[in-house]
């Protein structure tokens, strides 16, 4: 009588359940993010780039959360400059996004600080209450 299957068997008999019922159809740009950002928390990064590789086929290169997160793992694994060549894309792709424009701007931290500091400055006047670019920015003045 008490079972969490039962009850909810119970308030959705199987035809409301079955007949008419459809779940929303997402874009192919969008389809498969939930089952990237699964795989690329639980660090099964393997994985997660093959399946990444085919949502960019699927979608013609056109999946920013794809690139942004393979842009994750490249930066991870050491490979910085096409890190920074993803995030790139990242901000044509969605050129409103600071979170795109700060993972440009925190690539160039490993090296190219006068970029990162122009980058930061690009992203503070998208949003100029956004207190870790200003922090960030500081931070590279301080180095240079």
């Amino acid at each position: 009588p008490g079972c969490c299957l039962c009850i909810w068997k119970n308030q959705f008999p199987q035809s409301s359940v079955s007949a008419g019922f459809k779940p929303p159809e997402l874009p192919v740009l969008e389809r498969k993010n939930w089952l990237i950002y699964l795989l690329y928390v639980r660090r099964d990064y393997e994985e997660c780039k093959a399946l990444i590789k085919e949502q960019l086929q699927e979608s013609h290169g056109l999946c920013e959360y794809a690139v942004y997160v393979q842009a994750l793992i490249f930066r991870l694994e050491g490979k910085i400059q096409e890190s920074l060549e993803l995030f790139q894309t990242c901000s044509i792709l969605n050129p409103r996004s600071t979170d795109n424009l700060k993972q440009v701007a925190r690539s160039f931290l490993l090296g190219k600080h006068k970029a990162a500091i122009e980058v930061y400055n690009e992203a503070a006047k998208l949003d100029e209450k956004d207190w870790v670019t200003s922090l960030c920015s500081s931070s590279c003045h301080f180095i240079v």
